[in-house]
């Protein structure tokens, strides 16, 4: 059998297997963006991948039990996490933080104290998994503003106008008789995390599944609405993972008449962490930082017009840079 997917679910020499498994033609998906590198898996450059997928139908057979085994074996490598609401992370001269949705910063370290310092960068949106193993470490993505959005809605069931990509993707998924097991992080090749979107359909004498190779904010988003579990290489958990050194602090709160704390108004996209420090940019890159943020938040909640306002003034704002 070919393989054309990350490692089997199911060993080949566990069981009788019928399979067919073909390469999808599919169009080239970028996993990669104009952001700086470092190891959790911020993208650099414009390389692409094409999405692979692997279909296989495990007949039962005397051989079954064996399988069962080896399918435990492989389990045992993961663990099981859950999505916890962060949005933002940072590194610097003052140490790593994970900014969480109401406003909380937390304060990390390296659990590995073999990988170095971590290297400075500003803000950047993030997706950040807390393994379920009693250990509580962390595992910041850092992913693209538009994906990291569409999950914070539906962590926090946030309606919609019209479906996302992802609401389409697990209708099609439906459709085609499939359900969601699982999500797998799989590994991390150099400064890219890749995952595994885990299918499953029960047919009369056999299970078939479907293992996708996708970008973790994907996956996960997919496994989000799915409320299908997430489950992270053990390696990889403890070797890239982070630990809280603090309880987390609200900053920038602001106080009601009746005394209630609350965060800030949602118009306000950029606290004073959020901007880029003086040693870093110039106040032009930092406006124009806060500028193209605060375009990239308006279109993720489709607040349309905001977004067009703020895109002329990005384009003014670079007119005058080039001048």
């Amino acid at each position: 059998m070919e393989t054309l997917a990350c490692p089997s679910v199911f060993p080949m020499n566990s069981c009788s297997i019928k399979a067919n498994s073909r390469q999808m033609s599919a169009p080239l998906i970028p996993v990669a963006s104009h952001l700086p590198v470092h190891k959790f898996g911020v993208p650099r450059g414009r390389n692409c991948i094409r999405p692979r997928l692997s279909i296989k139908r495990i007949s039962c057979s005397n051989d079954m039990h064996f399988n069962a085994t080896e399918h435990h074996q492989q389990k045992d490598d993961y663990i099981n996490s859950t999505v916890i609401e962060a949005v933002e992370v940072k590194s610097g001269s003052d140490g790593f933080f994970i900014k969480m949705r109401d406003g909380q910063h937390i304060r990390c370290v390296q659990n590995n104290p073999d990988g170095g310092r971590l290297p400075e960068y500003a803000p950047q949106p993030v997706i950040v998994l807390k393994m379920e193993d009693g250990s509580n470490l962390l595992l910041p993505i850092i992913v693209l503003e538009l994906p990291a959005a569409m999950l914070m809605e539906t962590i926090r069931n946030v309606h919609l106008a019209r479906p996302t990509v992802y609401q389409v993707l697990q209708d099609l998924i439906a459709v085609m008789g499939y359900r969601v097991k699982l999500v797998r992080i799989t590994k991390r090749v150099q400064e890219a995390y890749y995952a595994q979107l885990i299918l499953c359909k029960d047919l009369v004498d056999e299970a078939q599944e479907v293992i996708l190779d996708l970008r973790p904010s994907d996956a996960i988003n997919v496994a989000a609405r799915c409320q299908a579990p997430i489950q992270v290489n053990r390696d990889l958990a403890y070797g890239d993972g982070v630990r809280m050194i603090n309880d987390p602090i609200k900053v920038h709160m602001h106080t009601s008449s009746s005394g209630v704390q609350r965060a800030p108004p949602r118009a306000s996209v950029v606290t004073e962490l959020d901007r880029p420090q003086t040693d870093q940019a110039s106040s032009l890159e930092a406006e124009e930082f806060v500028l193209v943020r605060s375009m990239f938040m308006a279109a993720a909640e489709e607040r349309y017009t905001d977004a067009a306002r703020i895109r002329d003034e990005l384009k003014d704002l670079r007119a005058k840079g080039n001048n």
